[in-house]
């Protein structure tokens, strides 16, 4: 809203000379371009905001093998204050943001990013794209086509997918299974946590005795009860044994969610159990010992702000049914799976992760879990 002020004009009473009132006039006339000596000359011409000459932009146009979460960036040919790239990919536009730093533009996926082997397309959103004077992108918009890697497979042997339902999991690869109705663009994630999981486990083991265990990747309720069981925990089954209705043939682990940030963990904490299993040639040992051990190589369940104990002796806790029942309520689970930690941490300190196979082979070879393992060193 335009403001309207007042003026109260003082009055001068002065007598102009009849001689200088024509001057007068014919100044203000020039002053007002009424003369004809004002600036004729035609508006500059912004100049055109467009790719560089020379553009750099990644990924390179006919890329094979770009990274599940391309990061596409052009560099225009003066400084931007504001960008747009659209990234469509298999024929569907990519979610994410577009950053500006001088006459660089950066386009960057949300999270989980693209599926594996995506046939992916880059363009310049002209009417987002603009220098500081407001200048409209013009000219060619194409940037970039590529192609994103291939999942690299953990490895295992290819099975028959399980069903739940009447409907089958789908063969992310080799023996990783999901429910169909976890997206594509998830897959990469769970491939590249079973690797992360397996180098955990190596920091520990070594070479890993084990196979690579089924996989199984839950999106929905019903399947991760029926894979799972109704407490729907991420689990290791051992061949002929179930948690849900599902009675798996082989070693296999479930994962209840598809993209919970600490599957990664949660992965190399399972495997444990099945590296556990291997090494013992499927003999016993505590519950509270083969927890402790999966809880330390894998720092999941997060001990981090874990105080107390769960029980006030981890000895009764030699079977793993008394175990599952014991850390039902979450309180119990964290303290109990964290007190297991901090004595098998306690016992690696002394041994070394060594101590920890040895132990293990000696298991194997009929020897006594107490004998081998001495004292408690935490209680």
């Amino acid at each position: 809203m335009k403001h309207q002020h007042s003026f109260v004009m003082p009055i001068f009473r002065r007598t102009i000379p009849a001689s200088l009132l024509s001057v007068t006039f014919i100044a203000a006339l020039s002053a007002c371009g009424g003369g004809g000596g004002g600036d004729n000359s035609a508006p500059t011409t912004p100049v055109a905001l467009t790719l560089a000459a020379a553009p750099a932009i990644a990924p390179a146009n006919g890329t094979t093998g770009a990274d599940y979460v391309p990061a596409v960036q052009f560099t225009a040919s003066k400084a931007l204050a504001a960008a747009g790239i659209k990234l469509v990919c298999d024929g569907v536009a990519v979610a994410g943001k577009t950053t500006v730093s001088g006459a660089v533009a950066t386009f960057k996926p949300d999270a989980p990013g693209v599926a594996a082997n995506a046939q992916c397309t880059a363009t310049v959103d002209a009417t987002a794209t603009k220098d500081a004077a407001g200048t409209v992108f013009t000219g060619p918009t194409a940037l970039t086509s590529f192609t994103v890697k291939a999942l690299a497979c953990p490895g295992g042997t290819a099975n028959t997918p399980p069903s739940f339902n009447g409907a089958a999991l789908v063969a992310a690869c080799g023996n990783v299974f999901v429910e169909p109705a976890v997206a594509k663009n998830l897959w990469p994630g769970i491939v590249n946590g079973i690797q992360a999981a397996l180098e955990m486990d190596r920091k520990v083991y070594g070479q890993l005795q084990s196979a690579q265990p089924d996989v199984l990747v839950c999106q929905s309720g019903s399947c991760a009860d029926y894979f799972a069981g109704p407490r729907r925990r991420n689990v290791t089954l051992y061949p002929n044994t179930y948690a849900g209705q599902y009675v798996a043939p082989r070693m296999t682990v479930v994962l209840t969610s598809p993209n919970w940030t600490q599957n990664p963990y949660v992965l190399a904490h399972e495997f444990s159990h099945v590296e556990v299993a291997t090494r013992t040639g499927g003999k016993h040992v505590p519950a509270w010992f083969d927890e402790g051990l999966a809880t330390y190589i894998a720092g999941e369940p997060i001990c981090t702000n874990v105080t107390g104990k769960g029980i006030d002796d981890l000895r009764k806790l030699d079977l793993e049914t008394d175990w599952v029942a014991y850390t039902g309520p979450e309180d119990v689970f964290f303290k109990t799976y964290c007190q297991a930690r901090a004595e098998v941490a306690a016992w690696i300190g002394k041994r070394g992760n060594a101590g920890v196979v040895q132990l293990l082979d000696a298991v194997r070879q009929g020897q006594s879990f107490a004998g081998q393992y001495g004292a408690m060193l935490t209680q």
